[in-house]
């Protein structure tokens, strides 16, 4: 299903500044009888390969292109377009109308640094600069709420707003007890040091009483393997409390894929599908006063074309997901041409994250 870019642009997403070191607590904004929309974010760092991951498996060009890296058991999603087998496990969404893949997404001016990349996504601006997006959206609708990060190293598009964003590092009591927080000797003359040593206390404090209010999950819920379900449990177990935060960050990295790109990328996908499956799945038994959007993207997409290590360099426009009731179109965009390439060799999107973004916050929020 094809969008033009008129029907992206809908919104204004406001902006605001207050000093970081506030108080706030976990508080549900919406009226008794209406599910709190809740947004994950799911960032897949390193640059994930959209060819790979939604087949053109009808253009000759993409196997052309990949003779030892492209995808032949995939499947069909239509006549033209096939997923990764190793995504089997959303099937059972998108069949119920509760995933939309997005196609052709980017950026017009391409930056296939990561660094730069990942602060143009996180931010919603091509210069890279300002409040995150999800940080503009929380206070757009007048959020209360913490913003978390649950991955290793947070994201900045849950910072800049009104509203507070926490990292959980995963050992905010051993930081506390081994930090000394009035060392005379060390802050004399430090005030810088002295605010943010007072600013990380308070956050690690902040942390472990939200901790202190989740319990463990029942037996029903089980956890995918490997490295992202820690934060998927962690997601779930926030999510079943009377208070769950709006917006939850979440990181799985490993998608630069310069060489051997098969095994690795088709081993993330998988892990990345059991734990969006879990997540969702989790929460409609979990909670039935939230209603969980799941959104997927990755800084930038690969090149069409295979390397020499049978890999993928940097590339430009990819894929994302959508998960949740709110989205109910199969496709958003459409495919980018195989044979239409800028001039590095790369897809040219026809969806711009700014638009993304807006329509995100349209579909969960103003409808």
């Amino acid at each position: 299903m094809k969008f033009s870019r008129r029907q992206f642009i809908g919104l204004t997403i406001y902006s605001g500044l207050l000093p970081f070191y506030n108080k706030f607590t976990f508080a549900n904004p919406n009226l008794k009888n209406k599910k709190k929309s809740i947004l994950i974010l799911i960032e897949l760092r390193g640059g994930n390969d959209g060819l790979n991951t939604i087949i053109p498996y009808k253009n000759p060009i993409y196997f052309s292109e990949r003779p030892n890296i492209s995808i032949n058991n995939y499947i069909k999603l239509n006549s033209e377009l096939a997923i990764n087998p190793f995504m089997k496990e959303i099937m059972p969404l998108w069949k119920e109308k509760k995933l939309t893949f997005v196609l052709g997404l980017g950026w017009p001016k391409p930056n296939r640094s990561h660094f730069v990349a990942m602060d143009q996504w996180s931010s919603g601006e091509e210069t890279g600069i300002g409040k995150g997006w999800l940080a503009k959206i929380s206070d757009s609708i007048k959020s209360e709420d913490y913003l978390l990060s649950l991955g290793p190293t947070s994201s900045n598009a849950i910072e800049g707003g009104i509203g507070k964003s926490l990292h959980f590092a995963g050992n905010e009591k051993k930081i506390i007890s081994q930090l000394d927080y009035k060392n005379l000797e060390i802050l004399k003359n430090r005030k810088s040091l002295q605010k943010y040593l007072n600013v990380d206390k308070f956050s690690n404090n902040e942390i472990i009483k939200i901790k202190n209010k989740t319990k463990q999950l029942p037996l029903e819920i089980k956890l995918p393997k490997g490295p992202l379900s820690k934060q998927t449990e962690i997601a779930l177990k926030l999510i079943n409390t009377n208070s769950p935060p709006t917006f939850i960050h979440m990181e799985q990295s490993g998608f630069d894929t310069h060489q051997n790109q098969i095994n690795r990328q088709n081993k993330k996908l998988k892990e990345l599908s059991e734990n969006i499956y879990t997540l969702k799945r989790g929460s409609e038994k979990l909670n039935n006063n939230v209603d969980l959007n799941i959104i997927i993207t990755s800084e930038f997409g690969r090149r069409l074309k295979e390397n020499g290590t049978k890999g993928t360099d940097h590339g430009s426009a990819s894929v994302a997901f959508l998960v949740g009731n709110s989205f109910k179109e199969k496709f958003l965009g459409s495919y980018p041409e195989l044979n239409k390439l800028d001039i590095r060799g790369d897809l040219i999107p026809n969806i711009y994250p700014k638009d993304f973004y807006a329509y995100i916050k349209d579909k969960i929020w103003n409808n």
